[in-house]
């Protein structure tokens, strides 16, 4: 009973979580290529980031993530196996001259670019995207406070401007959301960031819980205004995710191809542009471990 009575006072004091400001309705829709336009090269790389994506007009979405020894890098993925073929080997486990030494293989996903690429260092990419728009918006995908506090100094030494309403922040992590808002405020960027939120990822409760309830939004992840999810969900949970936007949230949505997006209503779209690679049982690009379908079929509720 007692058990019973304290989940019912925590859900109720959730379930009004509000946006750390008011969002829906005042920013967007805006596109990003998630992890460049990999139609020009490897994900995360230099080629597809700056010259897939920022030089044909196109934002950006990139990776950053920490190396043990402090260095900050563009990838994806925890494990190095997918894609530099180094199994038993985490990229945090890498400090920055053996991360570079790495080459990046020609064949990804069971797609061949034709030859290896590297892993870049984020600074001079941020660089070089800036030069070539200064007006031009990056989604930094952050899991680590690391790597957020590197973006935000490579942000605000590049020549970008306006960047308050061109480049938002995301995490599935509470614990970077509130950091990453106490690094922003302290440099003096009003950026929005956005906690996505994977299908999948929730033990029993499932997520469908947490949507309903918004406990990670209310307890852990004060300083987030957009609630980002995949495509799926979209599919599934229209009226739950009104809700969020009745409250002020604005609305993400990943797992989409370019020709998809018409089909969706979102304040922000990562978007999958590349070719068809054959590994892959879905239209997502990546991830840790083997390529599998995203599916949601969440009935915790």
């Amino acid at each position: 009973l007692a058990l019973s009575i304290f989940l019912f006072v925590i859900l109720l004091g959730s379930q009004s979580a509000k946006p750390h400001t008011p969002c829906a309705g005042l920013w967007g829709p805006v596109t990003y290529l998630h992890r460049g336009n990999l139609n020009y090269a490897q994900e995360n790389t230099f080629d597809a980031i700056v010259g897939g994506a920022a030089s044909n007009g196109a934002n950006p979405e990139i990776d950053v993530s920490a190396l043990k020894d402090g260095g900050v890098v563009l990838f994806h993925d925890t494990s190095m196996k997918r894609m530099t073929g180094v199994n038993n080997k985490d990229l945090k486990d890498l400090n920055t001259a053996d991360a570079l030494d790495t080459p990046i293989l020609a064949e990804i996903d069971g797609y061949n670019y034709g030859s290896n690429n590297s892993i870049p260092e984020m600074l001079p990419v941020v660089e070089a995207i800036c030069n070539v728009d200064e007006n031009i918006g990056i989604n930094f995908d952050t899991k680590d406070v690391g790597a957020v506090k590197a973006g935000v100094l490579a942000l605000k030494s590049s020549n970008c401007i306006d960047t308050d309403d061109n480049t938002i922040w995301s995490t599935p992590y509470p614990g970077v959301v509130k950091e990453a808002r106490k690094e922003l405020d302290a440099a003096g960027l009003t950026n929005r960031i956005g906690i996505y939120m994977p299908s999948g990822e929730y033990s029993f409760l499932g997520l469908k819980f947490f949507l309903k309830t918004r406990l990670l939004q209310s307890l852990l992840a004060s300083g987030s205004s957009i609630l980002v999810l995949h495509k799926t969900v979209f599919d599934e949970e229209e009226e739950l995710i009104q809700s969020w936007v009745d409250d002020g949230w604005c609305t993400g949505i990943y797992g989409i191809r370019p020709e998809e997006v018409s089909s969706y209503t979102a304040d922000y779209y990562v978007v999958d542009e590349g070719p068809v690679f054959p590994n892959l049982l879905s239209s997502d690009y990546g991830g840790d471990g083997e390529p599998k379908v995203t599916v949601y079929d969440d009935n915790s509720l």
